[in-house]
């Protein structure tokens, strides 16, 4: 079931919470992976996504990396939270939601990164001084709150 949508057909466009994962994904030179997002809002940001009903939070971060990365992770740390205004989005179709997230780091994965050209345009790693410019308000935050602990 898509969460999002069983909600939305019930609230429209109204303002809703929204519980999330965002995982940095740290090489062995300490830079995190980046996605270049293929949808709205079409900036770099971190891996992640909203968790499913009855998805617990580490199988949020597992599916997405994979999904989003092709790599499979492991050894998950938990680096915090994130919510509030800053974490606020609207849509182009209209719909408004507050999201809410869990931030996990982990230097632990392995595969092959492969790119979906539709979620997913590009995947690069990243050192912290030279991070893109149009990276979302709250993933910056989650980035800063890894590199200042």
């Amino acid at each position: 079931m898509d969460y999002v949508k069983h909600i939305r057909d019930r609230v429209g466009n109204d303002p809703i919470n929204l519980t999330g994962v965002n995982v940095l994904i740290i090489n062995e030179k300490n830079e995190v992976l980046l996605q270049r997002r293929g949808t709205f809002p079409f900036t770099w940001g971190l891996i992640g996504g909203i968790t499913e009903l009855g998805e617990s939070l580490e199988e949020t971060a597992l599916r997405e990396a994979k999904e989003e990365s092709n790599l499979d992770i492991d050894n998950l740390i938990l680096l915090g939270t994130t919510s509030g205004k800053d974490c606020y989005m609207e849509f182009p179709n209209g719909d408004k939601a507050y999201f809410i997230t869990v931030v996990y780091f982990t230097k632990n994965y392995r595969g092959e990164l492969k790119i979906d050209n539709e979620e997913t345009k590009e995947l690069r790693f990243f050192s912290f001084d030279s991070l893109p410019e149009n990276i979302p308000k709250s993933h910056r935050r989650m980035l800063e709150m890894y590199y200042e602990r």
